[in-house]
């Protein structure tokens, strides 16, 4: 079976992105395939093996999200990634710690600040966007996420955007912050179109929701 099936209701799940710029700002890039997922504009996945559709059950292609946030965690402490939940639809092969989607754009964003006092893991953290930028489009390796960036990345998506208190420890996302996470991204799927819509109450319950994980990762 090489068939995808095709969702109406989209899946969310945790995933990261390292920070591009363009013209305009800050941009959410892939960490693995050089591709911008665009501002206001779902993401499409393609596929380098050559599939004619992606994803498919046979192949690693289509955008990637997992439900476990602890899964990701290694990227946002060691390399400064942003973090965040996205909605996957159309095509979609859950696999055994996730789900690949065709089609995808992102729903809350949290970005670790790196700064001077914490020059072990900021040096890290340019090393590696140094090796990223050599093949991501638009990157600029002296570049890491601020809360100005992080603040310009929420106006250009449309989406909630935060800064994390700290760049986390290993141990904190072994708390009380794994079980915080689930409930961000079930209200972030649950109030999906009520959140479109407009609909304040929806967009004050996951707001809650959010701090509440915020709240968590700050208090470990």
């Amino acid at each position: 079976m090489t068939e995808a099936p095709d969702l109406a209701t989209p899946i969310v799940g945790w995933r990261v992105w390292l920070m591009g710029w363009d013209e305009d700002g800050p941009t959410l890039v892939s960490p693995v395939a050089p591709f911008t997922w665009l501002p206001r504009v779902a993401a499409t996945a393609g596929c380098r093996a050559g599939c004619t559709q992606a994803p498919t059950w046979d192949c690693h292609c289509g955008l990637y999200a997992t439900a476990d946030l602890r899964l990701v965690a290694p990227m946002v402490i060691s390399a400064g990634a942003i973090l965040g939940c996205a909605a996957l639809w159309g095509r979609v092969v859950e696999a055994t710690d996730g789900w690949r989607g065709e089609r995808g754009y992102p729903l809350v964003l949290f970005a670790p600040t790196v700064d001077g006092r914490d020059r072990r893991r900021r040096d890290l953290a340019l090393a590696f966007a140094r090796t990223r930028s050599l093949r991501l489009p638009g990157s600029r390796p002296a570049d890491l996420p601020v809360a100005a960036s992080t603040a310009a990345l929420g106006r250009r998506y449309a989406v909630p955007a935060h800064p994390l208190p700290a760049v986390p420890r290993p141990a904190v996302w072994e708390s009380d912050v794994a079980r915080r996470a689930t409930e961000v991204r079930e209200e972030a799927a649950r109030g999906l179109g009520a959140r479109r819509l407009g609909d304040r109450d929806a967009d004050a319950r996951f707001a809650r929701t959010v701090g509440a994980m915020l709240a968590a990762l700050q208090g470990g």
